[in-house]
């Protein structure tokens, strides 16, 4: 599963972090090949798979309204799990902004702060979570 967290975050480590905006429309571009199309935008070459990006239009509209790309292939049916896991992942990306630390993980507050060396024990789940 890790792996395949960092195969999917492999196109977001260039993205800046956005603060909330206002208003937000979102533009999905439908490409079967997404790694040449994200590659081209980052201007750079991806040592990962990539499946798929986001990227913010420059300007902001008169009302402050931004504008934000998602370029991902559509699921070929309503069981394909990695296509819709990749479109909602790079939907949170044009509403959170870069919402996840450079490991990957969603909650870096979340996390355990420990030693180097250190081993970290999961926090227990509860009712709230």
């Amino acid at each position: 599963m890790r792996f395949f967290l960092l195969l999917l975050l492999a196109a977001c480590a260039a993205q800046p972090p956005k603060p909330d905006p206002g208003n937000v429309i979102v533009v999905w571009n439908r490409t079967d090949d997404p790694q040449p199309v994200c590659e081209g935008l980052a201007g750079r070459k991806e040592f990962f798979r990539i499946l798929g990006c986001s990227k913010w239009k420059g300007e902001v509209l008169a009302d402050g309204t931004r504008v934000c790309s998602i370029y991902a292939p559509a699921p070929r049916d309503e069981r394909d799990l990695q296509r819709f896991a990749t479109l909602g992942h790079e939907l949170m990306h044009c509403i959170k902004g870069n919402w996840h630390d450079r490991w990957g993980h969603m909650n870096p507050r979340d996390r355990e702060k420990t030693a180097v060396g250190a081993t970290s024990v999961p926090k227990p789940a509860s009712a709230s979570d």
